[in-house]
């Protein structure tokens, strides 16, 4: 995901404080449920037509996760929305509150 995102994740989520490796660690894992997370989403707001040219960007050889995103938001005109959306929701569903 973008450096700016990463940022996001480092701050909200209170990771500032681990090693950087670590920092990296999490936040490439994040990165890649999020980026699926929207995918799965995308699917159900693309028309028939955009679905068609979704599939053949994912299935050129040189398409890069950036390039996907970029598809996404010139397609989803809430795509801002939906990406924090989807990062709230695995927010919630990784941070279990400490007791």
């Amino acid at each position: 995901m973008s450096n700016i995102l990463s940022k996001d994740i480092i701050k909200e989520w209170g990771l500032g404080t681990l090693p950087e490796a670590k920092q990296l660690e999490i936040v490439e894992r994040m990165g890649r449920l999020l980026y699926q997370a929207l995918l799965v989403r995308a699917l159900d707001i693309l028309s028939e037509k955009e679905q068609v040219e979704f599939d053949l960007l994912l299935d050129e050889d040189t398409t890069t996760p950036q390039d996907v995103l970029k598809f996404l938001e010139s397609k989803i005109p809430t795509f801002d929305i939906l990406l924090a959306e989807e990062k709230q929701k695995l927010k919630e569903d990784l941070l279990v509150p400490v007791a």
